[in-house]
């Protein structure tokens, strides 16, 4: 349903909502899809044609399993709760490893592609120690801070990682993090909202930046700039009701970006902060969390 000509995400969820399942929205007659779902007279027809071919969508699916990717859709119980939140959440999830009910206590951890040495080094220690503390790392698989957190998680012996990618889960990107894509998806999941084969996109990467704030009970912002899609995450979670931290880098190209982070509300997380103490702060806003939807 989702690749059906003519319809976004929205629209295919609210047809989902009204016929009271994608199934049922896609054997609907074109007449009731006008009359019921608001749909012009060509949406209609592209919808029925979608239907004749749920043949070919089942031999698509056996040929997407032969690549280790299943999907997930809003009415499945698997699907992740914290993407409820979304004014538009996702209708489907393509996903290559597996998400487990645990996954829902989980930190984003992102950042620029163009860390320091030092932002690297606290990003890879944060997603470490919030990982050996039952937490799952979110992030995006982009260089710099990204990598250094799903790195950072799987260095933790039993430590889980969700890597919400720009792009299909047939398009690593970028091509480099092909090997840690293959180590997250045994040891956590690959999440994209768009289909296998799209390749990379601005306006996917910035998609994506409101499912790693869903995703997450918290996100921590190691180093940025004060714009880029770190502070869209950042204003993501703000909306969605998350905590949201930063790290205070007072002498460096990273000042403006966390001077924007405390604009939104962010607090410290310093190199001597009493991780504990974090994971503590972290985790008791669990059932605090609003389940509204703000995006």
């Amino acid at each position: 349903m989702q690749e059906v000509a003519g319809l976004g995400p929205a629209a295919m969820l609210r047809l989902a909502r009204i016929f009271g399942s994608a199934e049922q929205a896609v054997k609907a007659s074109p007449q009731e899809l006008m009359a019921r779902g608001g749909l012009s007279e060509e949406q209609a027809a592209h919808m029925a044609r979608a239907a004749d071919s749920m043949a070919a969508l089942r031999k698509r699916l056996e040929r997407l399993g032969k690549h280790g990717i299943t999907l997930c859709s809003l009415e499945d119980a698997g699907y992740p709760p914290g993407l409820l939140d979304l004014r538009s959440p996702p209708p489907l999830l393509h996903l290559r490893g597996a998400l487990l009910a645990e996954d829902a206590r989980a930190v984003a951890v992102v950042g620029t592609r163009e860390p320091d040495q030092a932002g690297r080094r606290l990003a890879r220690r944060l997603a470490r120690a919030l990982s050996e503390r039952g937490f799952t790392i979110v992030s995006g698989l982009a260089r710099g801070i990204d990598t250094a957190a799903h790195r950072g998680a799987l260095a933790s012996r039993a430590g889980r990682t969700i890597a919400v990618l720009g792009c299909g889960l047939l398009h690593i990107y970028p091509s480099e993090n092909g090997m840690l894509a293959s180590r997250i998806a045994r040891r956590g999941c690959l999440l994209s909202e768009v289909p296998p084969e799209t390749e990379v996109d601005r306006r996917f990467l910035l998609a994506r930046d409101r499912l790693q704030a869903a995703l997450s009970q918290a996100v921590i912002v190691v180093q940025a700039y004060a714009e880029c899609g770190s502070i869209v995450t950042a204003r993501h979670a703000q909306r969605c009701g998350r905590r949201l931290y930063g790290v205070p880098w007072q002498d460096s190209p990273f000042r403006e970006g966390w001077e924007k982070l405390q604009q939104l509300g962010a607090d410290p997380v310093c190199d001597d902060t009493d991780l504990d103490d974090l994971a503590g702060l972290i985790g008791a806003g669990l059932d605090q969390q609003a389940q509204r939807p703000l995006i």
